[in-house]
């Protein structure tokens, strides 16, 4: 086994130079007195540098502009929708008697008489005051349609409301409704 300080160092020679003479000096000791007097200078500027101990910042973020009210909020009482009979229908037995709102589709905008019908007949009387058309037909009349069932016979009319539009209206059309009105009679077996 070979230790580090009995090895040699083969590549290690001095260079050698074709024709030329070289002289080779030994190396040159450090310099200590002028390291150890930098060291000194920069000891003493360190010690210079030292920042004195510092307070903690009292700078602090800005509370918000904007302050919270405590009010309680506004009472809010949902409205529910108002269902109202614009259509009411009365079945005889061998009659029929329709009464219609003239606030037909509840935006309160009265419809004209002219342009409502039961099925082919108009409104037989007009109640001014409470604003209701009123439809009195026979079953068999008014375009009615008789159905017979298993246990009824069903009489089916068409109120159709077809609105006019007068010829000085920028309105060029509007829109029309069909409902269905039945009257259900129980079948005798």
């Amino acid at each position: 086994m070979l230790r580090l300080s009995e090895a040699r160092f083969l590549s290690m020679r001095l260079p050698t130079y074709w024709g030329v003479e070289v002289e080779v000096e030994p190396a040159a000791e450090p310099e200590r007195e002028h390291s150890r007097e930098s060291v000194r200078q920069a000891g003493r500027l360190q010690a210079e540098q030292v920042e004195p101990v510092v307070e903690p910042l009292s700078w602090k973020f800005p509370h918000d502009p904007v302050e919270l009210v405590n009010k309680p909020p506004i009472e809010f009482e949902q409205r529910k929708p108002v269902t109202t009979n614009r259509v009411a229908v009365r079945c005889g037995q061998s009659r029929i008697q329709v009464e219609v709102s003239q606030d037909l589709r509840g935006l309160g905008k009265l419809i004209k008489p002219e342009d409502i019908r039961l099925g082919g007949c108009s409104a037989t009387e007009v109640d001014d005051l409470s604003h209701v058309l009123i439809f009195e037909s026979e079953l068999h009349g008014c375009g009615s349609t008789r159905v017979m069932t298993e246990d009824a016979f069903i009489y089916a009319f068409s109120l159709v409301y077809n609105p006019k539009v007068s010829g000085r209206s920028d309105i060029i059309r509007r829109q029309g409704a069909v409902i269905g009105v039945e009257c259900h009679y129980p079948r005798l077996i």
